[in-house]
């Protein structure tokens, strides 16, 4: 593992010194990496609620479920997937066929619901699924990955990649332990993306306040790394109901409060500055996979 990282290290600090940054294709994905330090903090419901908040702004938006084995943002979104990311190995299925469409039109990748995927996103699977990613990564405006929680070796793999990765965390002493855990896992391993925090059930505006200065002076002072604030949901039963019944809140109620918060949310995305984006934006997600998993790359 320190052997990949030290290498993504190499490869980024080489693009960045590169002087060509502004003929990148403006068309490119931002691929943004939704994770947390452990499960049960509604990171899967904000995952799904973003991402068709983004549908609802006219962007083409792309799930894909990175928790290999245990996925369900199908079940969050209450859409039907005929396959998943196994059927690509072993079917031979192609990344269009595998898809989904969801709630306002967004595309859901599944990484299934079985102990048979675990496994199989490695060797020549891996090249597969790296050459069925560049096929759509000019088709959509944002890809994102919900991984799966805690810093497993897979989730730290693909949180070094993202252009930008959230935290989703919970005031629960424990959801915070374990957040400030995943971050020095990856702060060490020299993430160079934006690192936004994300705080779920919450009683109050300055309960989330004080939970994000907990973490982002810890950060500071012991990494070195300042965390961005993304914003807030108060703890409420239409979450809880839109859970039970596989309906996005943002949908079933498009205007009560955690629905215009998490709307709020993803235009701060949108309104991300083109010029800061590709100050680490300077490969496509696919070449990054390609570089860091299979050690390609000039």
């Amino acid at each position: 593992m320190a052997d990949q990282a030290e290498r993504l290290r190499e490869i980024m600090h080489r693009h960045l010194d590169r002087n060509d940054i502004d003929r990148i294709e403006d068309n490119e994905s931002k691929f943004i990496a939704v994770t947390s330090g452990k499960g049960g903090v509604g990171k899967t419901n904000f995952t799904v609620n973003l991402a068709i908040s983004l549908a609802i702004l006219g962007y083409k938006v792309v799930i894909i479920d990175g928790d290999l084995g245990l996925a369900n943002v199908d079940v969050i979104s209450g859409t039907y997937l005929k396959y998943t990311i196994s059927d690509m190995f072993l079917k031979g299925k192609s990344i269009s066929e595998i898809m989904a469409e969801g709630p306002s039109g967004i595309k859901i990748i599944s990484g299934g619901s079985g102990l048979k995927e675990l496994n199989l996103l490695s060797g020549e699977n891996l090249e597969t699924f790296i050459k069925e990613i560049e096929k759509i990564e000019n088709q959509y405006d944002f890809i994102i990955i919900d991984t799966g929680a805690g810093i497993s070796q897979n989730v730290i793999k693909f949180l070094l990649l993202a252009d930008e990765l959230v935290l989703v965390t919970t005031p629960d002493p424990t959801s915070l332990m374990d957040g400030y855990a995943l971050l020095k896992a990856i702060i060490t391993c020299d993430y160079m993306g934006d690192i936004k925090m994300f705080i779920n059930m919450v009683e109050s505006r300055k309960e989330a306040e004080e939970v994000y200065n907990k973490l982002n002076i810890a950060s500071n002072r012991f990494l070195k790394r300042d965390i961005e604030f993304l914003g807030y949901l108060n703890k409420s039963f239409i979450v809880g109901n839109a859970v039970k019944n596989q309906r996005p809140f943002v949908l079933d109620n498009p205007n009560c409060s955690v629905s215009r918060k998490i709307k709020i949310i993803a235009s701060r995305f949108t309104n991300i500055s083109e010029k800061e984006f590709k100050k680490i934006k300077t490969t496509s997600f696919s070449q990054r996979l390609r570089e860091f998993f299979l050690g390609e790359g000039g």
